[in-house]
C-alpha cells in the first residue's frame, strides 16, 4: 500500500477478509460433506440437498446480520451506502437462490419421498409437516421481504419496514426449521454454525434496540439546518 490508506479502507479490508474466511469455511464443508456421501454411497441429489441448504443457512445469516449492523445507529456509516446496499442484496439473493435449489433437489431424494406439491404449499407434507412448512413459508417470505426493497417508495416507509421486520421472524424460523430437520444437524460444526449465528444476530438486534436513540437530538436541543 506504499505505506498510504488511501488504496483501501479499513472497513473494505474487513469486507474483504470476511469473504475469505466464508469461501474458505465452505470449501472445507464442502470437502466434508463430499467425503461423507462417497463414503455412504448417498445419491447424488441428497448431496445437492444437503449443500445448498447449508450455503443458503450461511447467506441468510450474513444478509441478516449485515442488515441488522448497517441500519445500528451506533455502527452504520463505517461502509458507503451503495456498497452496504448491494452486500445486502446479494447475500439476500444468494440465500433464495441456493434455498430453492434445496427445495427442488429434494424431489430427487431416494430417502424420503417429496411431491412438488408438497414442497410448495406450506406444512403439506407427510414428512415432518411443520418442519418442511417452516421452510416453504420461510422462502416466501424472503421473496417479499427482498422484492419489496424496489418497490419501497411506492409502498412508503412505514409498510416497507413492518414487510422488512418479518426478516427477524424468517431467520428464526429457518434456523429452527435447519437445525431440527437437518440430518448433519448433530455434527459439531453444523451446531457450533447454528450457535454462532443465531447468537450474533440476536446480539447484534440487541445492540440495535439499545443504540437506537444514539446521535437523535434531545427535546431541548435544536436541530442543525440542513
Amino acid at each position: 500500500m506504499n505505506g498510504k490508506t488511501n488504496d483501501l479502507t479499513w472497513p473494505e479490508i474487513g469486507m474483504f477478509s470476511v469473504g475469505s474466511v466464508a469461501g474458505a469455511v465452505l470449501g472445507v464443508l464442502a470437502l466434508v460433506w463430499l467425503g461423507s456421501a462417497m463414503a455412504a454411497k448417498a445419491p447424488g441429489f441428497w448431496f445437492v440437498s444437503r449443500a445448498s441448504a447449508v450455503v443458503a443457512f450461511l447467506a441468510l445469516w450474513m444478509s441478516t446480520a449485515w442488515g441488522v449492523t448497517i441500519s445500528s445507529k451506533g455502527i452504520g456509516g463505517l461502509v458507503s451506502g451503495p456498497v452496504a446496499v448491494t452486500v445486502h442484496n446479494v447475500t439476500s439473493w444468494l440465500a433464495l437462490g441456493f434455498g430453492v435449489v434445496h427445495g427442488l433437489s429434494l424431489l430427487g431424494d431416494q430417502v424420503v419421498s417429496f411431491t412438488l406439491s408438497a414442497l410448495a404449499v406450506p406444512f403439506a407434507s407427510a414428512y415432518q409437516p411443520f418442519l418442511t412448512g417452516l421452510g416453504t413459508l420461510s422462502l416466501y417470505v424472503g421473496v417479499i421481504v427482498t422484492a419489496a426493497f424496489y418497490v419501497k417508495k411506492r409502498l412508503g416507509f412505514k409498510t416497507w419496514r413492518a414487510i422488512h421486520g418479518l426478516s427477524y421472524l424468517m431467520f428464526a424460523a429457518v434456523t429452527v426449521h435447519s437445525a431440527l430437520l437437518g440430518t448433519d444437524s448433530s455434527l459439531p460444526v453444523m451446531k457450533a454454525i447454528y450457535l454462532v449465528a443465531g447468537g450474533s444476530v440476536l446480539f447484534l438486534t440487541l445492540f440495535r434496540v439499545l443504540t437506537a436513540g444514539v446521535g437523535r437530538p434531545s427535546a431541548g436541543e435544536s436541530r442543525p439546518a440542513a
